[in-house]
């Protein structure tokens, strides 16, 4: 469930991730992924904006299966008794088969009241529902916490409050916890529904309209421990507050900046995000005292999770941190996508989290770091056919790569040769320099990188088919095209290859690389003489396609696109060429 469990920790029993191995996966849908995952069996539930639930194999990503609901899915689900619960935008919550999808029970609560200054933003997330002791307790726009039969979906009580309630229950000691819109925290009995105390922030007596934003609103859902709950407010102040009588331990001020992130909590520390400060800290939880304070590249409005020795939170950048949970030093950092507004989960050393892309990232750990870089060299401008190379460049510059010339090119590409370090590169330009590519096959960096389980990604015409002129960026005549030099180069046969555009449509196998929908290409080969096809034009040829040269799972030569960039734009089309690039899947199951 949200959280980890029903206290709410936001503790996950997995070892660390302490550095980037790669994408284990990535899966596309249809809308924004602010939902959070929750992972049961091997199998990981998850909603999106596009209003389907998706069960996905946790290990490859796999679709298990998907139920459409009504609405945008912004809340995350529970797993319980064989059963998968999740609320929809419409304030519908549903229950279905964790085996099958099959819709069980619907319950469709109130409509949404009113917000008391009628322009508070940020109204992204629904509450989750908490699975505890046989009940299932969430919240509704309508105002009211809720307290349901997961069998049935019979209403066992309801309480109102007085505002939205977005925040999600946590539950610990027979006791129900919550945030409403009204800026109230409550504490209700688990059984009866029956309020045992409130607490009002200092948010309650705020008026948003006096300040031109939300100053009320509870957002964040609470944490359960030591005796405490702590809870953040967009108030603009982190709360502990006494959990059986409901008075104020203590309160870290956030300077007005909303606290949306819901607190994580472990070993007497408590770690939460900010919005527009733009932070991650970590505080005593008895004190109140800041411990250490990590700044981000956006806001943070996503949960951390905690795992072993670290912490990881995502920000508004795309951005997931995975930090020293003693010292606050980031470890590494894999940004990706667009927003992260989902909250990380961890299980058997994979993060999975979703973002506003509308794509699910698995990212993996390793014992040894993953060597990223692009290449781009200013003298072979006039030779490039893929026109926005520089875009592309700069798009994975931002997020780590390493960018290289024709020399520092032939010296990466050297050095793995020799030590044969997990790696990959990006060429932005479709052409093969002369320091890694002479004209004997055989000898050619290139293809040695590769037969030394390197992995190269190539979004353009397939290398020395039809090089253009580095100085005048002319190209041979049509007669001069040679198929044979990428057959010599790759080993892939390309006689059936040719400039026309076709339309091509991702397979089963390219949305696990992180491809999706359909884009025009050319220079299609023929699937027998190549390990995967990634993609399928309109003449049954591979478009796009991986050649795996005897590395590791998620290497080889990799061919993207091709024609113009897929429905989206660029930008969508980058974010898949990046989760290609970081494609390392699991080693198969024996």
């Amino acid at each position: 469930m949200f959280r980890g469990d029903a206290a709410h920790s936001g503790v996950y029993s997995s070892a660390p991730l302490r550095r980037f191995g790669g994408l284990q996966w990535r899966v596309q849908t249809g809308g924004m992924v602010q939902s959070s995952a929750a992972l049961h069996d091997g199998t990981l539930y998850i909603g999106s904006g596009d209003g389907l639930l998706y069960a996905l194999d946790a290990r490859t990503g796999a679709h298990r299966w998907q139920f459409r609901t009504g609405r945008a899915i912004s809340s995350t689900p529970a797993v319980a008794d064989g059963l998968v619960f999740v609320g929809s935008r419409d304030n519908t919550f549903w229950a279905v088969d964790a085996r099958t999808g099959k819709e069980r029970w619907r319950l469709e609560t109130g409509r949404d009241i009113p917000f008391p200054w009628g322009f508070e933003s940020g109204d992204l997330y629904t509450s989750s529902p908490t699975w505890a002791g046989g009940t299932l307790y969430f919240g509704s726009g309508d105002g009211h916490v809720y307290a349901v039969d997961p069998r049935s979906g019979r209403t066992r009580w309801r309480f109102a409050t007085g505002g939205r309630v977005r925040a999600s229950p946590a539950v610990a000691t027979g006791r129900v916890y919550t945030g409403s819109a009204d800026g109230t925290l409550y504490a209700l009995d688990a059984k009866s529904g029956r309020e045992l105390w409130r607490f009002d922030t200092e948010g309650h007596t705020l008026e948003s309209g006096k300040f031109g934003f939300d100053r009320r609103t509870i957002q964040a859902s609470p944490a359960v421990a030591d005796g405490r709950v702590f809870i953040g407010s967009r108030d603009g102040f982190l709360y502990a507050v006494d959990a059986a009588t409901g008075k104020q331990a203590w309160r870290v001020d956030h300077q007005m900046s909303w606290v949306n992130t819901s607190p994580a909590f472990a070993d007497g520390v408590v770690y939460a995000g900010s919005s527009d400060e733009r932070f991650l800290q970590a505080v005593d939880a008895r004190t109140g005292r800041e411990l250490w304070r990590l700044a981000t590249q956006r806001p943070v409005w996503s949960s951390p999770a905690v795992a072993g020795d670290m912490v990881y939170v995502g920000d508004g950048s795309g951005t997931v941190y995975a930090v020293d949970r003693a010292s606050g030093r980031e470890r590494w950092r894999h940004q990706a996508g667009r927003r992260i507004f989902s909250s990380p989960v961890i299980a058997d050393g994979v993060l999975y989290v979703g973002n506003d892309d509308g794509g699910v990232y698995a990212i993996r750990g390793s014992n040894t770091p993953m060597l990223r870089a692009v290449f781009w060299d200013t003298t072979l401008v006039r030779a490039s056919r893929v026109v926005t190379h520089r875009e592309l460049r700069d798009y994975l510059a931002e997020r780590g790569y390493e960018v290289l010339d024709s020399r520092a090119l032939a010296r990466f590409l050297t050095a793995r040769v020799q030590d044969r370090l997990p790696s990959v590169v990006v060429f932005s330009m479709d052409h093969l320099p002369a320091t890694v590519a002479p004209m004997a096959a055989d000898t050619v960096l290139f293809r040695r990188y590769l037969d030394a389980g390197g992995k190269v990604v190539w979004p353009g015409i397939p290398p020395l088919i039809w090089p253009r002129d580095p100085a005048t960026g002319d190209s041979p005549e049509y007669i001069r095209i040679d198929r044979s030099g990428a057959a010599r180069l790759l080993g892939v046969d390309h006689a059936r290859s040719n400039f026309d555009n076709y339309g091509a449509v991702a397979t089963d196998a390219g949305l696990r690389w992180g491809l999706s929908g359909w884009w025009d290409s050319n220079w299609g080969v023929d699937p027998a003489g190549v390990t995967e096809t990634l993609a399928m034009d309109d003449n049954g040829l591979a478009s796009s396609w991986v050649r795996s040269y005897g590395g590791a799972p998620g290497t080889g030569f990799v061919r993207v696109y091709g024609g113009n960039w897929s429905a989206g734009g660029p930008t969508a089309s980058f974010a898949a060429v990046q989760a290609v690039a970081e494609y390392r899947p699991a080693t198969p199951a024996r």
